[in-house]
């Protein structure tokens, strides 16, 4: 969908009703939910969803203080028009030929529900200007903020957003309402069911303790990759207390990697560089862990055999990055402008770190030998399999 063809053919306004006594507005709309101001939240996610002119509406004198919220954060890059009255509300939409979006400021507006709105829009007709009767009596309705009337009042020229019922913030208790169920939607739609249960369940308890501090997705990135090569130095060890403190060290290295991309996706701070790092430092340590696997159970056992099964699942490993790798990152350039989400493919589901699950559970059983037989076999098929898809792929 081309974004420019929204900004073109809708006029969207943001509209933020009086919150309950006796909070101040300015106050209400500044408070974080997940990290991110309530105000600032609504603009990225309308933005993210492929609108770049927004008007703010509110009928208040507190305009001013909430635009600072705004113009300080560098993540805003749409146009933003402050409106804080209904008789500039009302020049302000009087000329515009377009269709007006009003979108209920009290709810948090879903960036995907949005762009598929918009995307519905797009392919009706053409809306005829709203006329100057309709556009008073609209107004009035806005300033009585009765959702009812809105809904009804709905023509090609108009549409009313109000949002989802289980994303409304209306009393100060569902700020922490909403806090949960963002958290609890951080993971990815490909998640696997493996992460789900044994991953995201704890990197979603260390994302609610970090999410309100400064600390950034790419630190975090950076922690992991150091943690993932600490195990790596223990496996190479090859005694049993060493390869089980590996097993720790590299499932808290997984936890930490579920972490930075639940934070950089709650605070809006994707980057590509952030993409990069992340899927880079992954496979070093998946590199180096399989590696130092092999020369500790051939050190305890006294058979090089391992090591060179070890050798061989490192780099397959390394060669599955770089068949794959490309892909990915390809697709996660542009991050801070997102494209709509795609599916990813077989390749990508299948190239996670679910295994790590199974490392932990071989280290405990002291049976490490048997996984690095069966990662150095996985890892060639999984190569051969890649290879195949990139030769099929370039021959059409």
């Amino acid at each position: 969908m081309n974004q420019n063809t929204n900004t073109l053919r809708n006029i969207s306004v943001l509209h933020l009703p009086s919150p309950p006594a006796p909070w101040k507005t300015s106050e209400w709309y500044a408070s974080p939910i997940a990290g991110v101001p309530f105000l600032l939240r609504n603009v990225l996610s309308l933005q993210r969803s492929g609108i770049h002119d927004l008007i703010v509406y509110i009928d208040n004198e507190e305009i001013e203080q909430l635009a600072s919220v705004i113009k300080e954060d560098s993540r805003v890059t749409a146009k933003i028009h402050w409106v804080s009255n209904s008789e500039q509300l009302k020049e302000t939409l009087q000329n515009q030929k377009s269709r007006i979006l009003l979108f209920n400021g009290s709810a948090l507006h879903d960036k995907k529900e949005t762009r598929s709105l918009l995307k519905t829009l797009v392919q009706q007709e053409t809306a005829s200007p709203i006329s100057m009767d309709q556009l008073e009596s609209l107004i009035e309705k806005i300033q009585r903020n009765d959702e009812k009337e809105l809904i009804e009042e709905q023509t090609p020229s108009f549409t009313y957003i109000p949002g989802s019922a289980t994303a409304r913030v209306q009393e100060q208790r569902d700020f922490s309402i909403q806090h949960e169920r963002l958290l609890a939607g951080s993971g990815q739609n490909h998640d696997s069911l493996i992460t789900r249960l044994l991953s995201r369940s704890v990197s979603q308890k260390m994302t609610r303790l970090l999410l309100n501090t400064s600390v950034t997705p790419n630190q975090i990135t950076l922690f992991s990759f150091v943690t993932g090569l600490v195990s790596a130095i223990f496996f190479a060890g090859g005694t049993y207390p060493l390869n089980v403190f590996g097993g720790f060290s590299l499932l808290f290295s997984t936890w930490l990697d579920g972490t930075d991309g639940e934070i950089a996706r709650l605070k809006f701070m994707e980057s590509e560089l952030g993409a990069k790092l992340d899927i880079i430092c992954d496979n070093i340590v998946h590199f180096f862990v399989f590696g130092a696997i092999g020369w500790g159970v051939a050190k305890i056992t006294g058979d090089e055999t391992y090591l060179y099964l070890g050798g061989l699942a490192a780099f397959a490993s390394l060669a599955s990055f770089i068949l794959l790798g490309v892909t990915i990152l390809k697709k996660n350039s542009g991050a801070t402008a997102p494209a709509p989400d795609a599916e990813p493919s077989l390749a990508e589901k299948l190239a996670n770190r679910d295994f790590i699950n199974f490392l932990m559970l071989m280290a405990l059983i002291d049976q490490l030998n048997i996984f690095i037989l069966i990662s150095a076999i996985g890892a060639t098929v999984f190569n051969i399999y890649l290879a195949y898809l990139r030769l099929t792929q370039e021959s059409k």
